[in-house]
């Protein structure tokens, strides 16, 4: 069987666990129905959508609904829901919400460069950027009860683009408070830019697994990693510590589902073997959404 026709059957069964749909503020191919519908077709297993700007819980309610799969969301917490706004997480997480995703278009760190993703450039204009930490390194008291509020419900902390110095310590401190499943957040992203010593040093610290998007390597990007670079990474950690997600749903992207399975077929092209991109495709997700 070619790599084509493996991916095609490596997608059934699969689990999106970072797609943006429409409504939105920034252009959208498919609107949360319709990525449900295309990924229920493709066989995959679930879905969890995502936006920059509010909380996808209940969206993703009305789409389980109409469709009939498991539709989930969450929030990332930027300035449209008051930042790190634990009110916000609590009524949320109340909602359905099965993650938490900390800052990103408004992260202070993404912010240093805001034309890594071209079309986010007019959402962050004349905004303070958003820090997790203190002078002194310690994270500020709305993430600590954010993370309280995390753990109680037993839900995925996604780092979002804070610095990777913000992410080892948030990943170090979530984990020695009750949060299970602490993910960074498409670390080989070229908006992130960890070196691989930080790759190792956040797991190390707590984090339980890295996810990769292949959106990444897509002309959303100013400067695309090459798929090498995601591969290299699996390697590094291993395929238990990553999940692999298409971050796609932008209008010059594939659709979400043909997206994820391009993605399985670009890894099994850079030598991840069938066994590996199951585990990050279906178990790990499964885990992370506590399936």
């Amino acid at each position: 069987m070619d790599n084509a026709m493996l991916a095609k059957k490596l997608l059934n069964g699969a689990i999106e666990i970072h797609v943006h749909s429409s409504p939105d503020v920034f252009p959208r191919l498919m609107n949360d129905i319709q990525i449900a519908e295309q990924a229920k077709e493709a066989g995959m297993n679930a879905v969890l959508i995502k936006s920059h700007v509010g909380c996808t819980a209940g969206r993703a309610g009305i789409a389980t609904y109409v469709t009939g799969l498991p539709v989930y969301g969450g929030i990332a917490l930027n300035h449209p829901v008051g930042g790190l706004n634990p009110e916000a997480v609590r009524v949320s997480i109340e909602m359905g919400a099965k993650k938490v995703w900390m800052p990103t278009i408004h992260a202070e760190y993404y912010m240093k460069t805001p034309d890594a993703v071209p079309m986010f450039g007019p959402q962050i204009k004349n905004v303070a950027g958003i820090r997790l930490i203190n002078d002194d390194k310690s994270l500020k008291d709305p993430v600590k009860r954010i993370v309280e509020l995390i753990a109680k419900a037993d839900i995925a902390l996604g780092t979002g683009h804070i610095s990777p110095e913000e992410a080892l310590i948030l990943a170090e401190y979530a984990s020695e408070n009750g949060v299970s499943k602490v993910v960074i957040t498409h670390p080989t992203s070229p908006m992130m830019r960890y070196a691989p010593e930080e790759i190792k040093e956040a797991i190390a610290r707590g984090a339980w697994a890295i996810e990769q998007c292949f959106g990444d390597t897509t002309a959303q990007m100013k400067n695309p990693v090459p798929g090498s670079l995601i591969a290299d990474t699996v390697r590094l950690v291993g395929a238990r510590r990553n999940i692999l997600s298409t971050d796609t749903g932008q209008v010059i992207n594939p659709p979400p589902a043909r997206a994820m399975e391009a993605y399985i077929k670009m890894m099994l092209d850079n030598g991840i073997s069938e066994d590996d991109i199951r585990v990050m495709t279906r178990d790990n997700p499964a885990k992370m959404l506590g399936l």
